[in-house]
């Protein structure tokens, strides 16, 4: 495998062997040892000095099921710590098969570039007839021009305004949108001068393994074991929407600027309700795979009542940062709002933070779909409230006044409120990358009937454990919720193991994903702490401590257990 290096400044690129020491290491684990090993950690964000990194994921391009996660890493200008945030998408698999397991974009562009990378390396293109334009019709502008078997990593215009809460398209093999959401990648990209990137695989060759049987038969396996799990039918018949209802029941799900713990809209807002919709209308479907090789299809495509496109995919994060976090029970509403935030590519999960806070401070009303819609499309016009918006929730609040702001290290929760789910409310705290659910969400589970998710106690070490499983899993560019059946049958997590060391040609001990996994936290760590970060910003904001639910639960868990997840 390689690494493709791109100078913006030079408008050159070089070809690099990929070095024996990252040779183990794809996804998030490349993009955190590159970022670490060659940006300063006391660089400005947006400076040239910064650089973007595209890593494919260990298992990319192979047979193993839901391997073409994309991860996209860089000193994120939202929470100034090492950054990494991953999408579906066919650019992975495509990355890999150019034999690409890292693309590394240095420099900044004296003009607005598009960069189009195939069989034969690197063309820079110039992109000034696309400034401005929304992801939407930026991708329909390059598939006509560059045809049907490309895959596009674009910014729209927020990240060409260098919005912090600006996030990276990428595309679906039918020209979808996926997004690497978090952390504000997209002004990154945007402060490089650089529009897209156009990934062309035709001329590539296959992945190589070196025991390819060995992988065969891993991957046959995990497949089998994954989908004998009840949580992917429950995917597949309703999507990541499913948990909508789940979160609502258990009190859990984020309700009014984090206020409340229940909705009394939820129905509305749900999965099955999704379901419901996309077998009346015309054009929708509730089950839709993001890549080639998925065996969940999760995703889904909502169309209104005449069948014109609303959204493709909106996901439960959305439902409840942009729908309940918001008080909006209007399905139609909080797709328009996703769709919207794809277009100029944001984070809807900052956004909706801030659409609330904004809401708090009798910006807008509670509740008001058309107010929302309105003051985000300020996005696009640039004005004040719109550039407010766009940087996100700590930024909203900071300039409207609002004390109680739910972000860690400067980036928004998620959809699962941490004083019902306290586990999770652990990693928000202690994650190496500002409050991301996706680093470590400790969810209730029949298998482990024994673990209280709202206990003040024995929430370290659960949280410890999947911020290392989750960190190896996007290592190797595995969806996230392909693995989790691997969490309930822990027999499972043999075949990832030997997948691995059979693409490696490698024996890897049992507890290889662990390893891995604390091999990159510690990787991130460091960098962060030479960035300046302590314990001290491992902290939810004090509201969560001094507030209680409607089920009478705060976040109590100590400060000494947040410490024990990651000794210093």
């Amino acid at each position: 495998m390689k690494i493709l290096r791109i100078d913006l400044n030079q408008r050159l690129f070089h070809i690099e062997t990929l070095p024996e020491k990252y040779r183990g290491l794809g996804g998030r684990g490349l993009t955190a040892a590159i970022v670490a090993a060659e940006v300063s950690p006391q660089c400005a964000p947006l400076a040239g000095e910064n650089k973007l990194v595209l890593a494919a994921g260990l298992c990319a391009g192979t047979s193993m099921p839901n391997s073409g996660r994309l991860s996209i890493g860089a000193k994120s200008p939202l929470t100034g710590t090492i950054k990494e945030s991953n999408a579906g998408g066919s650019v992975a698999q495509k990355m890999a098969r150019l034999g690409y397991r890292a693309i590394i974009v240095e420099g900044r562009a004296d003009e607005l570039t598009t960069l189009r990378i195939d069989a034969q390396g690197v063309t820079f293109l110039d992109a000034a007839a696309e400034r401005g334009l929304g992801n939407y019709r930026l991708i329909e502008t390059y598939r006509r021009r560059f045809g049907e078997k490309v895959g596009l990593v674009t910014i729209g215009q927020a990240g060409e305004m260098q919005l912090k809460a600006s996030a990276i398209a990428v595309t679906t093999p039918d020209y979808y949108i996926r997004v690497a959401a978090r952390g504000g990648l997209g002004s990154v990209m945007g402060s490089k001068n650089l529009k897209a990137l156009v990934v062309d695989d035709q001329g590539g060759s296959p992945v190589s393994v070196a025991d390819r049987e060995q992988l065969t038969q891993a991957s046959r396996a995990y497949s089998k074991g994954a989908l004998s799990h009840p949580l992917l039918g429950g995917l597949r018949a309703f999507g990541t929407g499913i948990l909508v209802n789940m979160m609502n029941e258990m009190g859990a799900i984020v309700t009014k600027n984090y206020s409340q713990g229940k909705f009394a809209g939820a129905e509305s807002l749900s999965g099955e309700r999704i379901a419901e919709l996309t077998q009346k209308r015309p054009n929708g479907h509730a089950a839709h795979g993001c890549m080639n090789g998925c065996i969940i299809q999760c995703s889904n495509i909502l169309t209104d009542a005449d069948g014109e496109f609303l959204c493709s995919s909106v996901e439960y994060e959305t439902l409840a940062l942009l729908g309940s976090n918001c008080m909006i029970d209007d399905l139609d509403g909080v797709a328009k709002l996703n769709s919207m935030c794809n277009d100029f590519g944001l984070d809807t999960m900052d956004v909706g933070g801030a659409i609330a806070v904004a809401m708090e401070a009798g910006e807008l009303p509670w509740g008001d779909t058309e107010a929302a819609l309105a003051l985000l499309g300020e996005v696009g016009s640039g004005t004040e409230r719109g550039r407010m918006i766009g940087n996100g929730v700590r930024y909203t609040g900071e300039k409207l006044g609002v004390s109680r702001i739910p972000a860690v290290k400067g980036q928004c929760l998620s959809g699962y409120d941490p004083r019902a789910l306290k586990g999770t409310g652990v990693t928000y705290a202690t994650s190496t990358m500002g409050a991301d659910h996706t680093c470590g969400n400790a969810l209730p589970s029949p298998a482990n009937p024994g673990y209280n998710t709202a206990a003040a106690t024995g929430q370290a070490p659960v949280s410890q454990f999947l911020q290392k499983y989750f960190a190896a899993i996007d290592s190797l560019g595995l969806c996230l919720f392909v693995s989790i059946p691997a969490l309930d049958m822990p027999e499972l997590q043999q075949h990832l193991v030997d997948a691995a060391a059979a693409i490696l040609g490698t024996p890897l001990a049992a507890d290889y994903l662990l390893q891995l996994g604390g091999a990159v936290l510690e990787t991130e760590r460091k960098f962060n702490a030479a960035a300046g970060f302590t314990q001290a910003d491992d902290r939810l904001p004090s509201f969560f401590r001094e507030e209680r639910l409607e089920s009478g639960l705060c976040f109590d868990v100590s400060d000494e257990e947040l410490d024990s997840v990651h000794p210093s």
